[in-house]
Formats: structure tokens, sequence, C-alpha cells
């Protein structure tokens, strides 16, 4: 419930952001990954995420979406031989 909520108010506040600044293409991919976020199962599979400045390692796909709807930043899943992530097995206890 608390992860719904949280969605829920990153979802109004990213759109009265985007109303604000005008960047309705952004509006629209961010609106996208929190409703993946919202419905999606984690599988555990870690994956690369890229954005326009950074790129992450993340615990899965819905983490990916997780963390762009909570930070209102875009990340596309990228190829991890692509040697853009940070190795997971390097990052010691956490990803993402």
């Amino acid at each position: 419930m608390f992860v719904k909520m949280q969605i829920y108010l990153s979802v109004l506040l990213m759109l009265v952001h985007c109303h604000i600044t005008g960047d309705k293409a952004h509006l629209s991919e961010l609106k996208k990954l929190c409703e993946h976020a919202y419905s999606c199962f984690h599988d555990t599979v870690i994956i690369c995420g890229k954005s326009v400045n950074e790129a992450r390692t993340f615990l899965d796909l819905c983490d990916l979406y997780e963390y762009s709807c909570e930070y209102n930043m875009v990340y596309r899943h990228v190829k991890e031989d692509d040697g853009v992530c940070p190795n997971p097995k390097e990052l010691g206890t956490g990803v993402g």
C-alpha cells in the first residue's frame, strides 16, 4: 500500500513539474514507467539502466521502473556488454 501511495504521489508531482516545464514527451515516458512500476513483478535479474547523465545497475527491470518513477528520471534498459554500468559483483552489498 505504501509503495502504491509513493507511486501515486510521484506521478502527481511529475504532472505538476511537467506542466510547469511543458515537457510533454518526458511526462508521457515517465507516466508509462510509473504504470509499469505499479504492475511489475520482480524477477531479480540484474540489468543496466541509463539515463541522459547516468548509468546504474538495477536489481531488475521493475526496480528500474520504480527508481525512474520515484526520482522523475527516464532510465532505459541497455545491454550490459556495453560496459556502461558498474559490475554488480564489484558494488559490494547493494545494487540499484
